[in-house]
């Protein structure tokens, strides 16, 4: 008997792989949702002002071009309440036509059929010649482009309120020696240093930053793209683990009794830091697109560095957005739309807005702020090592790497735990994800 199963699953190449398809076409994947021509039903989870603005800018370019965006955004979880929502209208009958699907995730849902083919629409446009080799690895599966690029994020930034630091005469820090020496001058002047949030995806964003900059990241890679247990043995991961641990401390209230960090928003922690609460801030650069939404511009009130210990790399990941394949003659209007996300036009306007930077090689940048273009030099040389985030699903499988945050996250919320079982538990994990195919292509630029 069919069970509803618990996505995203791998239907394997077999007689099971086409039992799985049948069973999903049952299911109702090909039914879609109820739109009219030239409408596309989007599932996201861009749901912040400036996510929001961002996505509103796609939606005005395709009305220009007479397709209408209708709106799913879902809220939380760093993506997984809208990967969820997903899996639960697929089997209702309501799958849209286009849904935010990232980097390793996207695989398992090839794997069933679900994804567009878009190899004519990258050929038409020219997408191998003029977006970054490694944006184009992460679109394809099964040897196919699966889905449509629209901006290049990075995720090891240190935001540095220096409006802050000039208030109480603290000289910007350099490396990790200053920044405890400024934490502990700030506590002292009544400020928590350090904007943090409990969700776990938060966490462990913190986390791979941190161990990018303790591992290296020829060591990062083995560990988290090449999935080699032996690599969780280097005493490296301790020292990230105990500094995870020192960082979230740094952001406990001051007060005696006083509620500590709560699983809160990404939003509410960037607030903190713009209104003066909080001095530091780990986090991808879709920050700097939020600050930006808050009056915050370029390094006037704000600086955006990298972690210390991790100057010249770029820990990366993409937005991008797949088709799904539907039996209602939508085709033609998503292809349409993955061409539009392409163009250099709506590169450099949703980029500006999200902060994050264009997946296109000849697209000027001088008009994006510093941060974004240091981004973007890094991300383009060829001499920048380049590594996938594993949060945010450019390292692992959605299983894989809801595992790895949990795991990452009871190590720092439980202060019993020790790094040696926490390293334990993680090279666990890794083997039983076993090997990943091709992961050397994780760092061509």
């Amino acid at each position: 008997m069919f069970a509803v199963p618990r996505f995203p699953f791998r239907c394997r190449r077999s007689w099971a792989s086409r039992l799985c398809i049948g069973l999903l076409a049952l299911a109702g994947v090909a039914a879609g949702a109820a739109d009219k021509p030239g409408e596309l039903n989007v599932l996201h989870w861009w749901t912040s002002a400036s996510e929001r603005a961002a996505a509103d800018l796609v939606a005005a370019r395709m009305a220009e071009n007479g397709l209408k965006w209708v709106d799913g955004a879902v809220a939380g979880g760093g993506g997984a309440a809208a990967v969820k929502v997903l899996n639960e209208r697929i089997l209702r009958r309501m799958a849209p036509k286009v849904a935010q699907l990232i980097g390793q995730s996207m695989n398992g849902w090839a794997d069933m059929g679900l994804l567009l083919n878009l190899d004519d629409v990258a050929a038409r446009r020219h997408w191998a010649k003029v977006m970054f080799p490694t944006v184009m690895a992460q679109l394809r599966a099964n040897g196919h482009i699966v889905a449509a690029p629209l901006g290049v994020h990075r995720i090891n930034n240190l935001y540095v309120n220096t409006a802050l630091l000039r208030r109480h005469r603290i000289v910007a820090p350099a490396d990790w020696d200053g920044l405890l020496r400024s934490a502990a001058q700030l506590r002292a002047a009544g400020v928590v240093p350090v904007a943090f949030s409990d969700e776990p995806w938060q966490v462990a964003t913190v986390f791979e930053a941190l161990l990018l900059g303790e591992a290296g990241p020829a060591l990062y890679r083995r560990m988290l793209v090449q999935h080699d247990p032996k690599a969780f043995e280097d005493p490296a991961l301790e020292r990230a683990l105990l500094r995870l641990r020192a960082w979230r401390q740094l952001a406990q209230p001051l007060a005696p009794g006083a509620v500590p960090n709560a699983e809160r928003p990404w939003t509410d922690a960037v607030a903190d830091f713009a209104q003066g609460r909080a001095a530091f801030f780990i986090m991808g650069d879709w920050a700097r697109g939020e600050l930006g939404t808050l009056a915050l511009e370029g390094g006037r009130d704000f600086e955006c560095r990298a972690v210390p210990g991790t100057a010249g790399m770029h820990l990366y990941s993409i937005d991008t957005l797949a088709m799904l394949t539907l039996s209602d003659g939508s085709r033609a209007d998503q292809e349409k739309m993955a061409e539009l996300l392409g163009t250099a036009t709506l590169q450099l306007g949703y980029n500006r807005i999200k902060g994050s930077v264009p997946v296109r090689r000849d697209v000027p940048v001088d008009e994006l702020d510093p941060c974004a273009q240091a981004s973007f030099a890094l991300f383009a040389s060829p001499a920048t090592p380049r590594v996938p985030s594993f949060v945010h699903r450019m390292a692992v499988s959605e299983v894989g790497k809801s595992a790895i945050v949990e795991t990452v996250h009871q190590f720092a919320l439980n202060p019993n735990q020790t790094p040696a079982a926490a390293q334990r538990r993680l090279q666990g994990l890794l083997r039983a994800i076993g090997p990943r195919a091709g992961a050397a292509a994780s760092s061509s630029p």
